[in-house]
Order: structure tokens, then sequence, then C-alpha cells
């Protein structure tokens, strides 16, 4: 197998989008370059790059030996960008690697980016932790929507998991963990009247980070594998777009009523727009949709956020826009800036919350696609459109599992069914409700009718 480092610009303008969205490299000269194009064997591995840095690769799978094309499975998006040592190579469009460093360095880089393209939270075991006794849930792979009454932890569920999830490496565990639930200390997260908590989050092949808080001692524990997870992304019941300015070192500086969550929403709506979005296909053509929604795109400049009109490219103060857009806008500029890829795992608490009905099916079909393009997402809801639009939008392959947090009427603890299947969630108290309200207005229209 060798290594080739073909380039991605020709003079001023750049072809990545173009290679990226048909998987493909072509050499533009007509005269030159082309026997060592034929060179390539399929197996052979390319790295894509733009000026000095490599951003994709690819695996060779054909080769027509016309010294103009080559043929690659798919370009992947390297976990690690870097730069070529040898600047000599800027200038040719493709070239083999023949440095042993650099070819060791390569395979690491693409190690590490299968290793965070294969890691999938599969379940989670809690004990004692806050409102939750002992429960064990198994989680999709793709959507997982939790529903229940108010007070039976749906936010907590996600905000523990999304917390274990950034402290894989064993840092920062109690700025995450403590800043997350806005808790003084760790022993207000054991259950009442408990004294110690036990955690277990699990991952594919047999992967796990067990996190333990002891009530006398005051001691945290924290054991398991190391390794590298997916980017985490969690977005709150309210949006952020509004009050950004300002927000980051305000936080970072001033005691605030806010969690770490928004922190870290703002640090990540907070990084500049990626080059050449067009040669991420699948986030641009997402991205693109949203748009269509927002009627525009969204613009961060001088620390704060715009919606500019695709119609006579006005700008408007993100603040003057409906809080459901901004909401959406979230979400655009999060893919516009490659915080949220489709190597993310999205966490979203209540996307109902002020979000207009008729943007329901749009943004249900939005977190459906963010699956599909192999995103692993987490909801929580209380709305009967969102929950039923997940019901008629899945496919017979969209991967979805409906958790129904209750408490148990004879212990009283809170308890978790769960189940792909949309009919048989159990309890539901969001259909229940809304039959409810049906019923009623069937009463109502009846009348005395057959009384």
């Amino acid at each position: 197998m060798n290594y080739w480092l073909v380039r991605a610009k020709w003079g001023v303008e750049s072809k990545k989008a173009e290679f990226i969205n048909n998987d493909e490299w072509v050499n533009f000269y007509d005269d030159k370059y082309l026997e060592i194009v034929k060179r390539v064997e399929t197996e052979d591995i390319l790295l894509l790059a733009e000026e000095s840095t490599i951003t994709h690769y690819g695996k060779c799978v054909d080769n027509p030996k016309d010294g103009k094309h080559l043929t690659v499975d798919k370009w992947e998006l390297l976990a690690e960008r870097f730069l070529y040592p040898s600047t000599e190579t800027y200038t040719k469009p493709i070239s083999q690697i023949n440095n042993d460093i650099f070819v060791k360095k390569i395979l690491e880089v693409i190690e590490a980016t299968n290793s965070i393209q294969n890691n999938i939270i599969t379940g989670i075991e809690i004990e004692n932790f806050t409102v939750f006794k002992k429960e064990k849930l198994e989680f999709s792979d793709g959507i997982n929507v939790v529903i229940g009454k108010n007070g039976l932890g749906k936010t907590h569920l996600l905000k523990i998991i999304y917390g274990l999830s950034l402290i894989h490496t064993f840092k920062y565990l109690n700025e995450n963990i403590t800043g997350i639930f806005k808790t003084g200390s760790w022993t207000n997260l054991i259950s009442w009247n408990k004294n110690t908590s036990i955690i277990s989050l699990n991952f594919n092949k047999n992967k796990s980070i067990a996190f333990s808080i002891y009530e006398n001692s005051g001691v945290v524990e924290i054991s398991g594998d190391s390794f590298i997870l997916k980017k985490s992304v969690f977005i709150p019941a309210k949006e952020i777009l509004s009050f950004y300015e300002g927000f980051i070192p305000l936080y970072e500086n001033r005691e605030t009523s806010f969690d770490a969550i928004y922190y870290h929403l703002a640090k990540a709506l907070s990084l500049p727009n990626l080059k050449n979005i067009e040669s991420y296909p699948i986030e641009y053509k997402l991205l693109c949709k949203l748009e269509e929604i927002l009627e525009g795109k969204i613009l961060l400049e001088r620390g704060r956020f715009y919606l500019v009109s695709h119609k006579d490219n006005r700008k408007t103060e993100i603040a003057l826009i409906a809080e459901g857009l901004r909401k959406i806008g979230m979400i655009a500029q999060l893919l516009a800036n490659g915080s949220l890829t489709k190597n993310s795992i999205l966490f979203w608490d209540e996307p109902e919350t002020n979000l207009n009905p008729k943007l329901m099916r749009p943004v249900v079909e939005m977190l459906i696609e963010l699956q599909r393009m192999g995103a692993q997402v987490f909801v929580t809801t209380h709305d009967y459109v969102i929950l039923k639009e997940f019901d008629l939008q899945c496919n017979e392959t969209d991967k979805i599992m409906f958790h129904s947090l209750f408490k148990n009427p004879e212990t009283g603890e809170v308890e978790c069914h769960s189940t792909a299947n949309y009919l048989d969630i159990s309890p539901n108290a969001i259909d229940d409700t809304f039959g409810n309200i049906i019923d009623r207005e069937i009463s109502k229209s009846m009348g005395n009718l057959g009384k």
C-alpha cells in the first residue's frame, strides 16, 4: 500500500468541494504528472490537501490509467488536520509519500478518525443519582427520545450522559459535572438518604466509564477506558444567540446563574465558519435546508449574531428574530462552523420550547437527517407533535428508541420503559393527555346527546 498527497487547489480555484462531492480526484493537467497518476493502485491511500493542510483521506478504488482520474471509496474528514513537512510538494498536484515517520503519523490519525466514528453510547447504569434509585437503559445508536412527566429526571439523564461524554480523558471532572448541574457539592447529586452514587456510561466494544460519589468522604472516583469520543453538543431548552454577546467573558469572570452547558454552547457557537463548507456535502446539505427555513444565513460579526436575508442581503439583529427561529439558527451555526457533524453526539432538551408548531415538522426532519448521516441524538420532549412526527417521519431503516420515564405506583421509584415502536410506548403521558383533550372536545361538541 502506498500513500499519496493530492492537491485540492489549482491556482486560485479550490476543487475540494467538487472532489469530495464526487468521491474523486482529478489531474487537471493534460501534459503533466500523467505517469505519476497512472502509478496509483487500488487500495492506495490518498491524502487530500488544500495548500499545505491535509484535511481528508480516501482509499483508491479505481484508476482507469488515463493519468487524469482517480476514484476513492469516500473522502473522510480526518480527526486531526496536519501539515505535510516538505514544502516542495505544495506546488505538485500529486506526490508519493516516502517519509516513514510521516506515514506512521498518517496511520495514527486515520486510526483515531475511525475510532471516533465507531464510538457509540450504548447504555447507562444509574444507582442513587438524583431521582434515580437503580435503573439501566440501553440506547439506540441513532435517535433516543426521552419522555415523562415533570420531575422524573429527563434533563438530569441527558446532563449526566453529556457530562460523562466530556470526561473520557479524565480531565476537568469537577468543572464538567458540578458546572453542568450547577451544584456546589458532589454530594448534592446523591439520592436522598443514600451514601453512594454510581453511574456507568457504556459504549460499544465493551468500553465504559464509571463515576462514583461517596457522601461520607466526599471522594469522587472515575474509572474505565480512556479513548477518543465523538464531539458532544448540548442545546438547552432556552436559546443563547440573543444574549451571546459578552456571555463568554461574563461566565469566565463572574458568578452567574447559568450552568456550564450554556458556556459550552457559547464556546462552540463562537468558532469561525469552515472554509469551503460545500466540501462537507452531508453537513452542507442539511445547512442549506435550515437556511431555507430561516430565509437567510446566520452571521457572527463583532461578537453579535445576525440573520442575513437571502432576498435582499439585509442584516437583522438576532434578538429581533422569533425565538423558535433562533433555535434553528443555533443548529445552522453549529453546522457551519463544524461543531456539529456527522460524527457528533447531539443532546437537545425540549426542542419544542417557544417553537411555532409549523416548525416542529422540519425540526424533527432535521434530527432524523442528523441520525441518517451518522450522528447520535438524545432528545427530551413534552410535546405530542414532536413525538408523533418522529413516528410519522421515521422509516424502517432509521434507528430510534423511545424511553418513557415513570414513577412506579407501588415503590414510588423512577423507572424507564424503552421501545423502538411508537405504539408500544408505555406509559405515554403525552399521548394520554392528548387523547383526553380529544375526548373532552368530542364530549363538548355532542352536548347532552345520549344523556
